[in-house]
């Protein structure tokens, strides 16, 4: 107890003299208070260290004389993908388990829109895998870049993107349904 009120004693004099400056605290090592404030039972879990490096391969595209939004809704219905939109409907379907579902479906999804513009999604692929999809354009024409990201160094090689690779194009200009 003694420690603990020496800790906030010693942070609060320390703020005052500091003008609350986030860089002064830095300085003296005391960023993070929970370290100092909390048991290391307390402390919140961080990745484990042992977790396998992942490394990725990026495949880009040529022009695509189709609209970014239309490649962008052609590529997240094909792969699935999750928008906010689709989690928030799924929130609001008025179902017992709307919570649930909506929890589920947006589990290992990432989304980013600016409509006429920019489109990235991301979403778990092949277990412990992930395929990322940035599209950039306008109203005439549209660019991609594919990402897969994996710590399975066999993932990473042609045979296993070869096909992904030929299939998005596909997608994206509406010739693969």
């Amino acid at each position: 107890m003694k420690k603990m009120f020496s800790a906030v004693f010693f942070t609060t004099l320390l703020l005052a003299l500091t003008g609350c400056s986030n860089n002064a605290l830095n300085e003296f090592g005391l960023g993070n208070l929970n370290s100092l404030l909390n048991s290391p039972s307390q402390q919140p879990a961080t990745e484990n260290a042992e977790s396998a490096p992942r490394d990725s391969v990026t495949w880009t595209s040529g022009t695509f004389s189709d609209p970014v939004d239309v490649v962008a809704m052609r590529l997240k219905q094909h792969y699935g993908f999750v928008s906010d939109t689709d989690i928030t409907a799924a929130r609001n379907s008025g179902q017992g388990n709307a919570g649930w579902s909506a929890s589920a479906i947006s589990e290992g999804a990432s989304w980013e829109a600016q409509p006429g513009s920019y489109y990235r999604m991301s979403r778990n692929w092949a277990g412990n895998d992930r395929l990322t999809l940035e599209m950039r354009g306008n109203s005439k024409e549209s660019f991609i870049k594919a990402t897969y990201t994996s710590s399975n160094p066999e993932h990473l090689k042609k045979s296993w993107t070869s096909r992904l690779w030929k299939q998005i194009p596909d997608v994206a200009s509406g010739s693969l349904k």
